[in-house]
């Protein structure tokens, strides 16, 4: 408290050394005088050149511009015989009294202020915070934590209270947005562990354990969606993501169930629901079924204005797959293939991916939105994109070293656009 009372006596006295000399220092008569007169001089000659105008332009009389002429002396003459009295008043020495009362009131209201509003803490808390300073990000200078260090402190903190559920839901959500959807799945799984297991949460695991996968969905992924939908049946992102499941098991049947499901929980002039139109339109090309009745897509286009800059829904890419003869001596037939489009510019999740067998070489294919992981990335919004194809011995959608490739990059964009992919690299 010696530093606390030390630091409020020195800047008492700074602020009295500002104060106390204009409060000693006398007050010229002369200089305060001058000022005052030249003033009201200024003042009444003005005023005085404007009389003898209106004398001239016939606007006043002589006896009217006498009156008024009267008046403007005597006025002069009365405020200059104020300032004489006020100054010599002045010339007491007021401000010695003022001068005690600060001297004697400003410590004593800052006293009585700290010990009603201040907290005895500050000074040992300043000392504690000098002694462990804990320096600001270089990313953010003004000392704000930013959503990753956020996240990394909501981590510490679970491994001391790993049975906090709402921390570990925060978490898992926290890293899906940040891309680290490896982390999220063990996020999830720890949520599992504490009896988490709503429809929603079932959901969004899935999500985050397709993504983890690079888009592929394992065995896991679908007894979570089936969990989901068993406890709420109408749960339209468990319904969306089942379809794309069984799409990508060749069960396309049962993924135009899901999605038709899905399509009419969803409003008719919505984006999610122009994309599933499209999946849909897709897998019942696929399963040779005539297109959907269009009621609905009528009403979209009705209620979307022709200077849209969204890209057609109905992009789609014609994709031809070869290999290398060179390298058909290192693939078995049981290999997996994948054939997909990633955005040029924007994440890495692709826009649209399909599976196949190795054996199946050469193939076509066509990558359109109804292949797409998530209704917000989808082919037909990105004027450009790369396409790839990839085998991989193991069956895992991320790449591994080893694993064999080909793509081609930029690729537009358009309902008829063709692309030819020969798989003649390996992956480092």
């Amino acid at each position: 408290m010696t530093v606390f009372w030390s630091l409020a006596a020195v800047m008492v006295m700074i602020a009295l050394l500002f104060i106390l000399p204009a409060l000693f220092r006398k007050v010229s008569s002369d200089a305060a005088g001058i000022d005052h007169d030249a003033l009201n001089v200024e003042v009444i000659r003005s005023q005085l050149a404007e009389l003898d105008a209106d004398l001239q332009t016939g606007r006043l009389s002589e006896d009217q511009h006498a009156d008024a002429r009267r008046d403007l002396e005597q006025e002069l003459l009365s405020d200059l015989d104020k300032d004489s009295t006020a100054v010599k008043k002045g010339k007491i020495r007021g401000g010695q009294w003022v001068a005690i009362l600060l001297v004697a009131g400003i410590p004593l209201l800052a006293t009585s202020l700290y010990n009603l509003l201040g907290s005895k803490q500050i000074i040992p808390q300043l000392a504690q915070m000098q002694s462990n300073p804990h320096p600001p990000s270089p990313a953010n200078p003004n000392g704000q934590l930013s959503v990753e260090e956020m996240v990394n402190r909501l981590a510490e903190r679970l491994r001391s209270q790993p049975d906090d559920r709402k921390g570990w839901v925060m978490l898992a959500r926290s890293y899906v947005v940040l891309k680290r959807y490896d982390q999220a799945v063990e996020a999830y799984r720890n949520i599992m562990r504490l009896g988490g297991e709503s429809p929603e949460l079932l959901a969004d695991f899935a999500d985050a354990l397709a993504m983890s996968q690079g888009g592929r969905f394992i065995p896991e992924t679908g007894e979570l969606l089936q969990r989901a939908l068993a406890a709420q049946p109408d749960n339209v992102k468990a319904l969306w993501l089942a379809g794309h499941w069984k799409n990508q098991s060749g069960e396309p049947a049962a993924a135009l169930e899901y999605w038709q499901k899905a399509q009419a929980l969803l409003p008719a002039n919505g984006e999610d629901a122009a994309v599933i139109r499209q999946q849909i339109a897709g897998v019942r090309k696929q399963l040779g079924l005539p297109p959907q009745e269009s009621t609905t897509q009528v009403v979209t286009a009705a209620a979307t204005p022709a200077t849209s800059s969204t890209a057609p829904v109905d992009a789609a890419i014609r994709v031809e797959v070869t290999l290398d003869p060179k390298l058909a001596d290192q693939v078995r037939p049981e290999d997996t293939v994948f054939i997909f489009a990633r955005a040029v510019h924007g994440p890495r999740m692709p826009l649209a991916i399909v599976r196949k067998l190795a054996r199946e070489l050469p193939l076509t294919i066509t990558l359109d939105d109804s292949l797409a992981m998530s209704p917000a990335m989808v082919l037909s919004k990105f004027p450009e994109v790369s396409v790839g194809a990839r085998i991989s011995r193991s069956g895992n959608a991320m790449p591994q070293s080893g694993d064999l490739q080909g793509d081609k990059s930029p690729v537009a964009v358009g309902k008829d656009t063709s692309v030819a992919i020969t798989i003649d690299s390996r992956v480092p």
